[in-house]
């Protein structure tokens, strides 16, 4: 029932209490059993109407609700359509997919993913983003660097994943960090190169800017405090404009000085999640929690810490219990409060949940800054249907927002009723999508 029609209902129920006490000369205890009755019905048509809601059903006390909550407030993760969450229940390679294809923001749309000899098992709605998954680029870092005396080698990129046909932006910076000019020899006009090299070494692909190979007759100079920047976008494609295959790539920049050349290194993996030699996807298959943490690692732009955690030993009463392909991606999940411990051990073979897998994610989600908080001070606070907070942001402009009928809200680090929140309390908030619904909300104050 709505707002609407539970207020009318209400005042037709107050005119019939009037009339009736009015009009019939009762006794006082049959006004009495009277109101009763209709202050009864009354509460039956309040408990009717649409209420407020946790946003999952069964995650209250755990360790990992806060990050499921705020993983469904950006539409990360989701429940079935009882409003429960299964945070116990196994993580399958599909629901990963799905998860991590949302997180980074990559559009499956006209994609079609390759002829698995299973894929009738993965539903004809989820393939898009099978086929995102199976084709999206990830780098090791977004920025790598190297000193030699004063000058500052540096190789950026513009974000850690990129969908299939995304162009990777590369900057590659050499700053003269000292107080003296420093003068550079070169060959010819070309300053730099780019190289793109497969695993087993082989190079894909070789570039400059564009320049004519013009002799260089005199040393270039570079003054103190000064860069040379070059920028360049690489389609991940090889020499012959054909599109690279899944694997692991090495993107090189050169600084082709005639004398010890310097060069640079990030490492870029096609495919965030790949099919099995056979051939097939396994949608089903549950997801391990080695195979959780070096997902987590990859999609949050740390496999450069993981290849020089490789060897690592790894504080856990398991440890070697964890093969050596995991190894650099679970001791990066550990330090960086990834993956839980169970009793003190990693468990690396034991099937990830899906509350796992929202711890995951929420770093993940941290590391690329990909929650957009909204912040400021309460001004005011609406407990209608739907209820409001009024916000003035740190410009002193004023907004107010609806609260979605399923929210979390937290007040001092400690669950709590939007009913709780006091003016004058500092708020933070996260929205479905730029102009939905408040659905989660963080709260200080005294």
């Amino acid at each position: 029932m709505t707002c609407r029609r539970m207020e009318r209902a209400g005042r037709s129920l107050d005119r019939e209490v009037r009339l009736t006490h009015t009009e019939l000369p009762m006794a006082t205890t049959q006004r009495r059993h009277l109101m009763r009755t209709l202050g009864a019905a009354f509460l039956v048509l309040v408990l009717a109407a649409p209420g407020w809601a946790d946003i999952f059903t069964d995650i209250s006390g755990l360790p990992a609700q806060r990050a499921i909550e705020r993983l469904a407030a950006k539409g990360v993760v989701r429940g079935t359509a009882e409003g429960r969450f299964l945070p116990g229940s196994v993580v399958t390679r599909l629901e990963m997919v799905l998860f991590l294809v949302r997180l980074l923001g990559v559009s499956g749309q006209g994609l079609v993913p390759p002829e698995f000899r299973d894929l009738e098992r993965i539903p004809q709605g989820a393939r898009p983003a099978v086929a995102a998954a199976v084709s999206l680029g990830t780098v090791s870092a977004r920025s790598v660097e190297l000193k030699k005396g004063d000058i500052l080698y540096t190789l950026t990129v513009d974000k850690v994943a990129y969908g299939p046909q995304e162009e990777v932006l590369l900057t590659f910076v050499i700053s003269n960090t000292g107080k003296e000019d420093v003068l550079f020899e070169y060959h010819n006009s070309q300053f730099h190169d780019f190289i793109v090299r497969a695993a087993d070494g082989m190079e894909v692909a070789r570039w400059s800017l564009g320049k004519a190979f013009l002799p260089v007759e005199k040393p270039v100079p570079l003054a103190a405090g000064k860069s040379m920047n070059f920028n360049t976008r690489w389609r991940q494609l090889d020499q012959n404009d054909r599109p690279i295959g899944p694997g692991r790539y090495e993107i090189v920049a050169v600084h082709t000085t005639k004398t010890a050349p310097t060069a640079l290194s990030l490492f870029f993996q096609k495919g965030l999640v790949v099919g099995y030699p056979d051939n097939t996807f396994r949608p089903d298959q549950p997801v391990t929690r080695a195979e959780l943490a070096a997902l987590a690692v990859r999609a949050g732009g740390l496999d450069a810490e993981a290849f020089a955690r490789a060897t690592a030993t790894l504080p856990v009463s398991d440890n070697a219990a964890v093969l050596p392909w995991a190894r650099g991606s679970v001791a990066v999940a550990i330090e960086r409060k990834m993956v839980p411990l169970v009793d003190g051990a990693f468990r690396p073979a034991q099937g990830a949940t899906r509350a796992d897998a929202a711890v995951a994610l929420d770093v993940v989600m941290g590391l690329l800054k990909k929650y957009d908080f909204q912040k400021g001070v309460l001004r005011g606070l609406q407990e209608s249907r739907p209820p409001t907070i009024t916000i003035e942001d740190e410009k002193k402009a004023v907004r107010t927002f609806r609260v979605a009928q399923a929210h979390a809200v937290y007040r001092n680090d400690r669950r709590a009723s939007l009913g709780a929140l006091r003016p004058g309390d500092t708020l933070q908030f996260l929205k479905e999508g730029d102009v939905g619904d408040v659905v989660y909300i963080e709260a200080t104050g005294p």
